[in-house]
């Protein structure tokens, strides 16, 4: 099976979740959302650039992060099965304050704004879908404020190994880390206390 193919299909079943689309939605899916390849470490979005495109993430994953004090900081990771873009700049139309890299080789299928306002003008289960996918944002927005805010630095990492238990093979630890708010150091410590607890619980078992 071809490659977009595969990737169409995804996208059909994250969308299916919110609306099931009906074969000519489905056409303008394919005519609106085109498949590409990126290779690790391309950056697909600059600070400062206008946030031009929405991508799907069909096989990968992708970081977003900012620079502060010559630091950068992770904000978000993607991966399969995600939306991903800048989402002030891309509905703002104003320049992005983060940048957007592949952290491994990643197919997407991505449409641009132009598409996306085509598809909400013509498609009323399509302001739907939008609706949905900005809640989602939102929701996981608040989600990590009040997590970084009320939990841990170990309880933060817990949580993530319990939604992502393959994330510490997939992304870099200093990327981790700067995601979870704290120093690679730090890090270290939690993942050997982590990895003790998992050892011994199995142990027990």
């Amino acid at each position: 099976m071809q490659q977009d193919t595969v990737s169409y299909k995804k996208l059909f079943q994250v969308l299916d979740r919110i609306v099931i689309l009906r074969k000519q939605q489905q056409e303008n899916v394919r005519r609106f959302f085109k498949y590409q390849e990126f290779s690790k470490d391309s950056l697909i979005l600059n600070v400062d650039e206008v946030c031009n495109h929405l991508y799907f993430v069909a096989e990968g994953v992708v970081r977003q992060y900012y620079c502060l004090e010559d630091k950068e900081i992770t904000s978000r990771f993607a991966f399969e099965g995600d939306f991903t873009c800048s989402p002030y700049s891309f509905l703002s139309r104003k320049p992005s304050k983060e940048m957007i890299t592949c952290i491994s080789d990643c197919k997407f299928l991505v449409t641009t704004y132009e598409g996306l306002q085509y598809l909400y003008d013509n498609d009323p289960d399509w302001n739907r879908i939008g609706r949905v996918l900005i809640e989602h944002y939102f929701i996981e927005l608040e989600e990590r404020a009040f997590l970084m805010k009320a939990q841990t630095a170990s309880e933060r990492y817990d949580d993530l190994m319990q939604r992502y238990p393959d994330l510490v093979d997939r992304v870099k630890l200093g990327h981790l880390a700067s995601y979870l708010g704290i120093t690679q150091e730090t890090l270290s410590r939690i993942r050997a206390r982590y990895r003790n607890r998992k050892r011994h619980h199995n142990s027990g078992q």
